[in-house]
């Protein structure tokens, strides 16, 4: 218990002086107690400080509302050790207690600057449109820079939640207009979901604090589709320390392997366990060089011999042991080829989808080397997922949406055992009810996918350009529609569902059920008051 306390307060982000200087003096006494207890009866209480952990990562946490998170770590470390060295244990430790205080202020300064800086891995890039890509997170603001009414941690379906600022961007974009936060964590899949869940709780932890600092408090609601609901239903049953205000899950999918990919045993488990011939390092070297070139480069000496290698026989054999392209050449090559094609599909802004693209069919060798490694089902199976549903499931509000078209969804299922999940948080606290809804929309497992391309400007285009082809007045009547329609900032447009022409365009374009999904998570978000 003294071991999981001092594990608690680690992620305690302290920032006023009197409660840093209680809780600094806690953390020593529970570690130092804990390992008085885990050893011999013998050891002092001086050995026990003495033995108790030498670092102690400082923590920050990624609550919005007051939630307390232990994943994202600070890398600064407090020394204990020393405290006990000398025989005057009053005046060490009061020059410590000093020390240790001037050594959190620098190393909470430098988190602090380190979020708003960032580094290669933490800066913000400006995606296409409003997007913006932080701390491997895609980030999608209200418009205007507006307050949110709240934060939507989206995760996306199997593969493609890669790139969830592509495959998902109208879905997203709408929502973001509706006046909410899109944080949209992209992830590899793996047969591992656990593993999967802590890089995605990663990732999530390393953003927030920064979004807390601009935003304050604000809810947290996960969204996610297909895999991505499967995900965020395990971090809420399995994660205590990543609570969730609300939870919204589409097309919820808990299948086996067997079940989500046909003929896996009979077919691709003989195919991917030879590593000779799965094809695994030649799809890795085609997308390395594929990156390189994207990224407005001629692809490097060693990618392009990796690649060479890894053809299959004769071919690879035939690989030179070295390979250099002469620098002059290399140099003509880029400015002929590399720099100007670089250039123009950038400004056109393909670059990025071109990269996302690299991202997604990145994963395909990883699953195959997972395969050739042993994988046979994911991790937890199916049944301990659902066992983690009907027992540890802890959020109070939660929505699941399927579709009418959809054979891959178990929403169904699901909604029993967030029943049962309800009747043991009963047990434990009989005056928490579960607020859980399932919903049934028009549409397949893919619906949320569909939109235009580029998004909301590129659907707002084209009902303005089509709209008078398929009833109504064009572009005059979205025009009207922005003006009368806007309202608490948000420019809606022909966007808002108001403009008849509108509504046409998106039936006949096939994307109207992505409208009605949206709809319905602003509906049931606002019957929260989220």
């Amino acid at each position: 218990l003294l071991k999981q306390i001092y594990r608690r307060s680690q992620v305690i982000m302290i920032s006023d002086q009197p409660f840093k200087q209680q809780m600094r003096r806690s953390v020593l006494i529970c570690a130092a107690i804990a390992t008085l207890l885990s050893n011999e009866s013998s050891v002092s209480l001086t050995e026990a400080f003495q033995r108790a952990p030498t670092t102690f990562p400082i923590t920050r946490t990624s609550h919005f509302t007051a939630t307390i998170t232990n994943d994202a770590t600070i890398p600064a470390t407090r020394k204990y050790s020393s405290l006990f060295e000398s025989t005057s244990v009053a005046s060490n430790w009061m020059e410590a207690e000093k020390k240790i205080e001037e050594e959190m202020d620098a190393a909470m300064n430098e988190a602090t600057n380190s979020d708003d800086n960032g580094d290669d891995d933490g800066a913000t890039i400006v995606q296409p449109g409003r997007w913006e890509a932080l701390h491997g997170n895609y980030i999608l603001r209200p418009p205007n820079n507006s307050q949110p009414r709240a934060l939507l941690h989206f995760l996306g379906g199997a593969l493609l939640g890669a790139a969830p600022d592509l495959t998902y961007r109208y879905l997203l974009e709408r929502l973001s207009t509706k006046g909410y936060l899109i944080v949209a964590t992209p992830y590899q899949l793996s047969f591992d979901h656990l593993q999967t869940c802590d890089e995605i709780i990663d990732k999530f932890e390393r953003v927030a604090p920064g979004l807390a600092k601009t935003y304050g408090a604000v809810p947290v609601v996960g969204v996610g589709h297909s895999c991505g609901a499967l995900l965020h239903m395990l971090i809420t049953s399995l994660f205590p320390d990543t609570p969730r205000a609300a939870n919204a899950l589409i097309s919820y999918n808990n299948r086996p392997v067997g079940d989500a990919v046909p003929l896996f045993e009979e077919v691709f488990v003989p195919l991917f366990s030879n590593r000779d011939i799965n094809g695994s390092e030649l799809l890795k070297s085609l997308i390395k060089v594929a990156r390189e070139k994207y990224n407005g480069k001629v692809p490097s000496d060693d990618a392009i011999l990796e690649l060479l290698k890894s053809i299959p026989t004769p071919i690879s054999e035939l690989a030179p042991a070295n390979l250099n392209i002469p620098q002059p050449l290399r140099d003509s090559l880029t400015a002929i080829l590399a720099e100007p094609t670089f250039n123009t599909l950038n400004n056109a802004g393909i670059t990025p989808l071109l990269l996302q693209s690299l991202d997604i069919s990145a994963q395909i060798p990883k699953l195959i080397d997972e395969v050739a490694d042993g994988a046979r089902d994911f991790v937890p199976t199916p049944d301990a997922m659902s066992s983690a549903a009907r027992r540890a499931y802890r959020c109070r509000r939660t929505l699941l949406l399927q579709f009418i078209d959809d054979t891959l969804d178990d929403s169904e299922f699901l909604e029993g055992y967030l029943k049962e999940a309800e009747s043991v948080m009963k047990m434990k606290r009989p005056m928490i009810t579960i607020d859980l809804k399932r919903k049934v929309l028009e549409g397949n497992h893919l619906t949320p996918l569909w939109g235009p391309v580029g998004g909301e400007e590129w659907g707002k285009a084209i009902e303005e350009a089509l709209g008078g082809f398929f009833g109504g007045s064009g572009g005059s009547a979205a025009a009207t529609t922005a003006d009368e329609g806007a309202t608490d900032g948000e420019e809606d447009g022909v966007m808002n569902g108001s403009s008849e022409s509108a509504k046409a365009v998106r039936q006949r374009l096939g994307y109207a059920e992505v409208e009605k999904v949206v709809e319905e998570l602003v509906c049931w978000l606002d019957e929260g008051s989220l």
